[in-house]
């Protein structure tokens, strides 16, 4: 098939690149020129295991090429996707702007009767309303939903061993070109969820936040662990191995951030108040996260006893390991609040830490070497859990770090409960997770 890809985001690049590797002729379009012109060049504007080879194969295969027009053979594309940003207002609700820009870039473009795809997480009956904006059109295209479900990190791997393939179609027409287009994924066993627009609108924003929902709800027992003495750990075990409910996305932490979590969620509540319901649980789940944050940094700030004056560093500054992503990310928030409180901020991140030298300019240093950026801190705070951080040197950690200087021993504040307390403490260093005492912390090692 020939498929024209609108949006060169995470979402667009890596799908368009998997379409590509299938075998289709794609078009990856962006009204970026710079983006464009670097993806062009073999060069890769976002950071994502195995894209990079993938683009460069299917670049040079001829199945795979970057523009900011759309002309020649793709003006009578078999599929136009629309795979662009949908960032939150000031209400939460999702900014449709760019999708309603792209139906009208191909209203003018099509020249062939075709298929409108709408990736991009969209609220229900925006379907709908992209089909009422393609009414000018001169040819005809029918609009179905299929919401991307590509996690930050594992997106290629997500793209080609889906879970589920969620189509929302109207006509069978549609429905047999969209198996057809995916038919390649589909043969250890049948992953298409075939529904209406509006279902299939629905089942994305509800697919996020109930994850969400999970990771908000241990976030709250963690601090009641604090506040009572019990261990997360113990908890998320005997929690976990009810087959009803499962293990995944039970782990206490710093909050959920990224792309997708943190707005879909208020999305999804915007949708609810704009629909005259109120869904209370999506809308707990977003003040739990926004609270973890700020616990977070009091937790540090306890443990230091006041962070004027101290400096700090921080090990991951991603949302999550594999991604280069600071959107949303744990660290932003952490760093702004420790900033605020007059502390002196270090961080190290292997993939993001330009972006987050970026973010906060001068108000910060970004170190390129992890341990060089423990020199004369007296904290490390654990946010992100790359492979790399999973098991340091403490001696060397401890070696790098200072006491302050009222002679309060520097602490580890592992913020992803991924260490072994009793290895952190034999080193001479404190340790404090999330919902764990450190008061207990050298008597039993990480149960993660």
């Amino acid at each position: 098939m020939r498929l024209v890809v609108f949006g060169a985001g995470y979402v667009g690049l890596v799908s368009g690149t998997g379409l590509s590797d299938l075998g289709h002729d794609v078009l990856l379009y962006d009204i970026d020129a710079e983006k464009i012109a670097k993806l062009e060049d073999g060069r890769i504007p976002i950071y994502e295991p195995g894209l990079a080879d993938l683009i460069h194969r299917n670049q040079r295969n001829g199945r795979l090429s970057f523009a900011t027009e759309i002309g020649g053979a793709f003006n009578e594309a078999d599929a136009y996707f629309i795979a662009v940003g949908t960032p939150p207002g000031p209400d939460g609700a999702a900014d449709l702007g760019a999708v309603m820009a792209a139906a009208d870039t191909i209203a003018k473009v099509a020249r062939k009767q075709a298929l409108v795809v709408v990736k991009s997480t969209v609220p229900v009956g925006t379907c709908d309303a992209v089909q009422a904006r393609l009414a000018k059109a001169s040819v005809p295209l029918e609009v179905v939903s299929n919401p991307e479900f590509l996690k930050e990190g594992d997106a290629v791997g997500d793209f080609f061993k889906p879970d589920r393939v969620v189509v929302g179609a109207r006509s069978e027409e549609a429905r047999t070109m969209l198996r057809d287009l995916y038919a390649p994924l589909q043969l250890s066993g049948e992953r298409l969820v075939v529904t209406d627009p509006r279902s299939s609108e629905l089942i994305k924003y509800a697919s996020n936040t109930m994850l969400a929902i999970r990771i908000s709800f241990m976030n709250e027992l963690s601090r009641l662990c604090h506040a009572t003495g019990a261990d997360i750990h113990s908890v998320r075990l005997g929690v976990g191995t009810d087959s009803r409910i499962g293990k995944k996305f039970l782990y206490a932490g710093p909050g959920y951030g990224g792309s997708c979590f943190p707005k879909d969620v208020q999305a999804l509540a915007a949708l609810g108040r704009e629909n005259g319901v109120q869904l209370r649980v999506a809308e707990a789940a977003h003040h739990a996260n926004e609270e973890q944050a700020t616990f977070l940094a009091q937790l540090v700030e306890k443990s230091l006893e006041g962070v004027m004056g101290k400096q700090i560093t921080l090990w991951g500054c991603a949302f999550k390991p594999e991604t280069d992503d600071i959107r949303e990310s744990p660290a932003v928030k952490l760093a702004h609040a420790l900033l605020e409180r007059g502390a002196n901020v270090v961080a190290h991140d292997p993939e993001a830490g330009a972006n987050f030298a970026k973010h906060f300019g001068t108000k910060l240093t970004v170190k390129d070497r992890d341990y060089d950026a423990l020199d004369g801190s007296h904290a490390l705070v654990l946010l992100t859990e790359w492979r790399s951080y999973r098991a340091p040197n403490f001696a060397e950690i401890k070696r790098r770090l200072v006491a302050s200087a009222s002679g309060i021993a520097p602490v580890l504040v592992d913020a992803r409960n991924i260490w072994r307390p009793y290895e952190v403490v034999r080193a001479g260093l404190r340790y404090q997770g999330i919902g764990v005492s450190s008061n207990r912390a050298a008597d039993r090692p990480s149960q993660r």
